[in-house]
């Protein structure tokens, strides 16, 4: 269970507030975005996880999943396209991924203290629901749905930046928790 929660949050980082609009286009446009987004990926999970050398096989296998999964996404998904549906399966398969690690190494040790790791789950999960509801705003906007409800409309010019701005709060939250596990 304590792999789950550490990959978790170790996705929740990479995924939302750490992977960057640039980061992001530089994904869609090939190989090179696509390596950087996955090192970061790997980058957060080899500081969450204590000794992390010792575990390699389990972040090359995360890594090698992530790529393989966002790659499909992207090349299967053009961006002009409904997004929400793509986005939530590539959650989902990303989600299934780090369930068969934790299955295969259930007890990664933490550099958190354990008694952390799930509120730092639940604060990180506020940007990516923030990012969810974004996705599916701006679908419904690209499609001409819902367009008279202002909240959708709302939704579609704010949520994006709104998620960013948390995300960043939340992963500087997550960097004090790492530099001070005391408090």
């Amino acid at each position: 269970m304590i792999t789950f929660k550490i990959l978790l949050l170790s996705h929740l980082l990479g995924d939302f507030p750490l992977q960057t609009n640039r980061i992001f286009r530089m994904k869609l446009s090939g190989h090179k975005g696509l390596a950087l987004h996955v090192a970061i990926h790997l980058i957060v999970a080899i500081i969450l996880i204590q000794h992390a050398w010792h575990y390699a096989a389990v972040i090359l296998f995360l890594g090698v999943s992530h790529y393989i999964t966002d790659w499909i996404k992207v090349r299967l998904q053009p961006i002009e396209s409904p997004q929400f549906k793509g986005f939530v399966i590539d959650q989902i398969v990303h989600l299934l991924v780090i369930g068969l690690i934790a299955w295969w190494t259930p007890d990664l040790p933490s550099v958190l203290p354990v008694r952390f790791l799930l509120p730092a789950i639940v604060i990180t999960a506020v940007p990516a629901l923030l990012m969810t509801g974004w996705v599916w705003a701006n679908d419904m906007c690209q499609a001409k749905k819902m367009t008279h409800c202002k909240y959708v409309r709302w939704a579609c010019r704010r949520l994006l930046p709104i998620s960013q701005q948390v995300g960043w709060i939340v992963a500087c939250f997550v960097l004090v928790l790492l530099v001070f596990p005391a408090i």
